[in-house]
């Protein structure tokens, strides 16, 4: 019931991304031959298209890590008044050329292009073998089926499991025998609904027992990528070591950007989120956000060796150089000190 009233209120909104994807991964399954390789080389393409904003979003983040400084300032200056450090804020970002809105929205990507894939899985003969809504209502009255239009895996089922509703449809010219995709990958059937029902596992554990293990996969590499984007942080040492000297003195307590309250919301949220989604959706949908989760931690590696190492070694380098130059010139301060006193002390 609640998949049901998400499709009715999203199907209109997602509609252009969902004919999108759903030809991409009708070329991709054309060529490969196989709909499990198409999800992969489909999550390959829509992850890597957003990677260069991935990318510029991990630099904004850099920009913003090295103003904390003058932020921690501006908090010091206006303590009580919320409103005006906000302004200050914005102003110091706008005059750096840093977007925080860029920072809360890049997330949210592959949670919003979530929707569209939810449709591709579960219409693919509409979306991928591109047969008409029309005829996938009438087939569905031909087999006594209901909901077919809306989750076409039910009769996908039917017609590649039972011989005569196969020639009954292709039969009235509704259906091309070419056109019922295979949705099994590696022994799996990626049309049905992962199960953790002890009862609907023993009904049929060959086919249930390997589907259970996308939802428990998904969770993992769900929690790892998160944990990983998290650790990979600009100077994310020094922000724990931050935190913990704001807990025991308040004054070093430094403002939290928007892009950083968003991800304390994805660790504790997606992970959830997406464990229901898997018991609840064709399988191809949690093999789709395995496949994602594995392309974004090899980018979170890859971003933290080729922007952010680079930008935590070149803030250590300055910092040692500031206090270098600032023990120097106290030296010099002492040497003059001594200096003066001695003179005075000859006269």
């Amino acid at each position: 019931m609640q998949l049901t009233l998400i499709y009715k209120l999203g199907a209109g909104i997602w509609t252009p991304l969902t004919v999108i994807f759903g030809w991409l991964t009708s070329l991709l399954n054309e060529y490969f031959g196989s709909f499990g390789l198409a999800i992969i080389f489909l999550t390959i393409i829509i992850r890597g298209a957003t990677m260069p904003l991935n990318i510029r979003s991990q630099k904004a983040m850099m920009k913003q890590q090295a103003l904390s400084d003058k932020q921690a300032e501006i908090k010091r200056k206006y303590p009580d008044d919320k409103q005006k450090q906000e302004e200050e804020l914005q102003k110091l970002f706008r005059e750096n050329g840093i977007s925080t809105l860029s920072g809360c929205l890049l997330p949210l990507l592959p949670i919003l292009f979530l929707f569209p894939i939810w449709y591709v899985v579960r219409q693919p003969l509409q979306y991928v073998m591109g047969v008409s809504e029309s005829n996938i209502k009438a087939m569905g009255e031909l087999l006594n089926l209901k909901g077919v239009t809306s989750d076409n895996i039910s009769l996908i089922n039917v017609l590649t499991t039972d011989a005569s509703a196969m020639v009954q449809s292709v039969g009235k010219g509704l259906i091309k025998v070419d056109q019922v995709l295979d949705m099994k990958f590696l022994g799996m059937n990626l049309g049905l609904t992962p199960s953790a029902n002890p009862s609907t596992i023993m009904s049929d554990p060959g086919t249930y027992l390997p589907l259970l293990s996308i939802p428990i996969i998904c969770l993992i590499t769900t929690v790892i990528q998160t944990m990983m984007t998290n650790l990979t942080k600009p100077n994310a040492k020094e922000k724990k070591e931050e935190k913990n000297r704001a807990k025991a003195n308040p004054a070093n307590n430094k403002p939290d950007d928007p892009s950083n309250r968003t991800m304390k919301i994805f660790t504790y949220i997606m992970p959830l989120l997406m464990l229901w989604f898997t018991f609840s959706s064709p399988a191809a949908f949690g093999f789709y956000w395995i496949v994602g989760n594995l392309m974004s931690i090899l980018q979170t590696v890859l971003t933290y060796y080729m922007f952010t190492k680079p930008f935590e070694e070149k803030t250590r380098e300055l910092k040692e150089q500031k206090k270098n130059a600032f023990k120097k010139k106290k030296a010099e301060l002492a040497t003059e000190t001594a200096g003066g006193s001695g003179k005075k002390k000859n006269k």
